[in-house]
């Protein structure tokens, strides 16, 4: 590796140095240029997103320009000015080069001299919302997305601005913005950490450093960039974030969401560093390691939604980052399915080479449908760190996902929420995850940032769907503790009729051993496929376990009886998310070994069936308690608790019945499931049999200690025989 680095850096310090360089040479090219310029009113796919820039650029140039002394946090006026000048500088950079217009480039230029101006005179910026606080935005990784922008726009117009003015703006305004980005101050100097971190906030840096590097020919501010503040390539830089942030699936150990934002700048600089240094073969890297991490983005959604794991908000595949990242994807490594997404998702392209690469292949009918898969993306730069489980229905007229996270912690992102599952069916989220209590850019909510919710909540274990010990969260709720873990995968096998996840968490909870298992078992007597789910716990000493079920829908019944909360409600708990918890109803089976509740969602029926005994405690929950400001959603949960010191959560999850409003029509609306019984758990196995109303019955078979060999058990009279982790029977 280090032989590597060594030869990489020797490139990257020589490359610029040879010939002149071309402008533009970031995300556009001249050849690339004078194709787009050439096919201008041949494909209206690409003409209508050319339009949508030639839109903006025009729109500015009929008004005033404004670069507002620094006030507000996200959402706020001068937040809001300060990115819309970035895209009116980006608009009216591509404008000039795909018409030639000088009032374009001059646009450009103006607002540089604007900012050029203002910068020397700002401090820190005045919302203190961030150990690395900016000077045009409240945080330095906004400054990052500026200089991204700027750099292109600046590449756009660099021949147009005269020598002398290009040395003036670069001296007195990007160098000292540019070392800002890279060092901080002297009062401040957390820059330098950002810079060299492995993290988003640290990719956005290194690409906004390198691309006006890039620009201005400075290879001092490239090496850097690929190879951290001290070019060495062992202390930072895009590089090493190549190397670290990303397992070997392409899986970004913050999750789906933040792969979404990270690969925007991952996917630019990369476009920008194989125009500039092709010796690198950056798209080459690492066994091609972007082209998988956008593979992983296009794979981990539901619906085009992305799935959510960790701090993640509702985004989708039409989100401007992965547009690009799509775009320059293609462009790199030819993958006909990307261009499914560009043009069932996305129907936008950049205006750039890469963008009308897209278009023009969309158009030739080179276009591929993108395949859903049943997959394993290990977490970790060795894929070793856990993983996120993927098992989708290989049914046609089956559209259903099914998640088992067991990762690492996420990084500064990330929740305390170990084998934690989520459903996806008939185009709706059924089990949702909580992801991250904000409202971006809504300044009245918080400016914009993570709401106090977001970590009393929304990072807590209570608040997702997995099991809570002794109303604590997992590692205690402790972001360094929970950093030094991870969980691991068992057994992950996807097949045609059925399909297992099993993971294992031994360090959440001191002293308990967590095994989850699930099974996505296409049952030829169901109407829809059927999750078994099992969750092992282990101790030496008795505790309260929690396992909620948040859903999505209305509650339809509940087969036992329970108390409801008519004219108040107190709380779960007063601590560790619990505080944030209405409890609505309570009860106890004490009539049936089988406790089943189901609820409505859109137009299909799903319940949950789980085996308990009469000291089993079924919880309706709602979140909203302590909530002054109306932060949280309101989501409903279905919780079961049980006192015990070893104990096993075994449930039926399944979807079934129609709800047709219009025809006024219901079909199928009770459980199929009739009884889940344990026949055996022990350390080394669990049996599990579930009977069906129709007289039919499905007996699992699970292996807890090995996934290999022959196995022969006894269970309750009868012999049961299979070879590997599990069978059906």
């Amino acid at each position: 590796m280090k032989k590597l680095i060594g030869t990489l850096a020797a490139l990257a310090l020589t490359a610029l140095a040879f010939g002149q360089k071309q402008h533009p040479c970031l995300l556009l090219t001249p050849e690339g240029v004078a194709e787009m310029r050439a096919a201008l009113g041949t494909n209206a796919d690409f003409d209508a997103s050319v339009a949508e820039v030639f839109a903006e650029a025009d729109r500015a140039l009929n008004e005033e320009i404004v670069v507002p002394v620094p006030q507000d946090g996200g959402g706020g006026y001068t937040h809001e000015k300060h990115k819309d000048n970035y895209y009116v500088m980006y608009y009216c950079g591509i404008a000039w080069q795909l018409t030639g217009k000088e009032v374009y480039a001059q646009k450009v230029v103006d607002i540089l001299d604007a900012y050029a101006e203002l910068y020397p005179s700002l401090g820190f910026h005045p919302v203190t919302l961030s150990k690395t606080p900016g000077r045009i935005f409240w945080q330095t990784l906004n400054e990052c997305v500026w200089l991204v922008h700027t750099s292109i726009a600046y590449d756009c117009v660099y021949d147009y601005i005269a020598p002398e003015k290009r040395e003036k703006l670069e001296r007195e305004f990007f160098r000292p913005y540019a070392d800002f980005v890279m060092d901080g101050t002297k009062e401040n100097p957390a820059n330098n950490r950002t810079f060299n971190l492995m993290h988003n906030h640290g990719t956005w840096a290194t690409a906004a450093v390198g691309m006006i590097g890039m620009v201005m020919g400075d290879d001092d501010y490239v090496d850097k960039a690929l190879y951290g503040s001290d070019k060495t390539g062992t202390n930072g830089g895009f590089i090493m974030q190549l190397d670290n942030l990303l397992s070997p699936d392409g899986y970004y150990t913050e999750g789906a969401y933040y792969l979404r934002y990270a690969i925007w700048p991952m996917m630019l600089f990369a476009q920008c560093i194989d125009n500039n240094l092709p010796e690198v073969k950056i798209f080459g890297y690492r066994d091609a390691i972007l082209s998988k991490a956008v593979g992983a983005l296009t794979q981990l959604n539901y619906n085009g939604v992305f799935m959510k794991f960790n701090d993640a908000l509702t985004k989708q595949l039409d989100c401007q980052e992965l547009i690009f990242a799509v775009d320059i994807a293609y462009n790199a490594y030819g993958n006909p399915m990307l261009l499914d997404v560009a043009q069932t998702y996305q129907k936008k392209f950049i205006p750039c080479d890469a963008g009308y690469a897209v278009a023009r292949d969309i158009a030739a009918g080179k276009s591929e449908p993108i395949k859903y898969t049943s997959k394993m993306y290990g977490d970790g730069a060795d894929g070793k760190q856990g993983g996120i489980g993927v098992i989708r229905s290989t049914r046609p007229d089956v559209n259903s996902a099914l998640t088992l996270k067991a990762t690492s912690h996420g990084l500064s992102h990330g929740h305390y929420d170990k084998l934690v599952i989520s459903y996806y069916d008939n185009d709706n989220v059924v089990l949702p995850d909580y992801g991250a209590s904000r409202f971006l850019n809504i300044e009245a909510k918080y400016k914009g940032h993570y709401t106090r919710e977001n970590k009393t909540f929304a990072m807590q274990t209570i608040a997702h769907n997995t099991v809570a010990v002794d109303g604590k969260s997992h590692f205690n709720g402790n972001y360094k503790v929970s950093s030094e873990h991870h969980s691991d995968i068992y057994y992950f096998e996807a097949g045609d009729k059925a399909s297992i996840i099993s993971a294992k968490e031994n360090a959440a909870a001191e002293g308990v051993k967590m095994h989850r298992t699930v099974i996505y078992d296409d049952v030829e007597w169901l109407q829809y496929p059927m999750i078994l789910d099992v969750f092992r716990l282990e101790s030496d000493k008795e505790h309260i376990y929690d396992l909620p079920f948040y859903y999505n829908g209305h509650m339809v019944s509940l087969n036992f009886p329970y108390t409801k909360a008519l004219t108040s409600m107190s709380t779960l708990g007063v601590a560790n998310g619990y505080q944030y918890l209405w409890v609505e109803a309570e009860g106890r089976n004490e009539q049936s070994a089988t406790t089943c509740f189901t609820f409505l969602q859109a137009d299909r029926f799903y319940s949950i069936s789980t085996a308990t005994t009469p000291a089993t405690e079924m919880k309706m929950v709602r979140i909203g308690a302590n909530d002054p400001d109306f932060n949280l959603r309101p989501d409903g949960g279905y919780l079961l608790r049980q006192k015990a010191a070893n104990h096993t959560f075994v449930s039926t999850i399944e979807s079934h019945g129609v709800y047709n409003l219009q025809v006024e029509k219901t079909a199928n609306a009770k459980a199929s499931v009739k009884e889940v019984v344990v026949l055996l758990d022990n350390e080394q196995y669990t049996i599990v049999r579930v009977d069906f109303v129709g007289g039919q019955s499905r007996t699992y078979c699970l292996s807890n200690l090995t996934t290999e060999g022959a196995h022969k058990v006894k269970a309750e009279g009868k012999t049961y025989k299979w070879n590997g982790a599990w069978a059906v029977m």
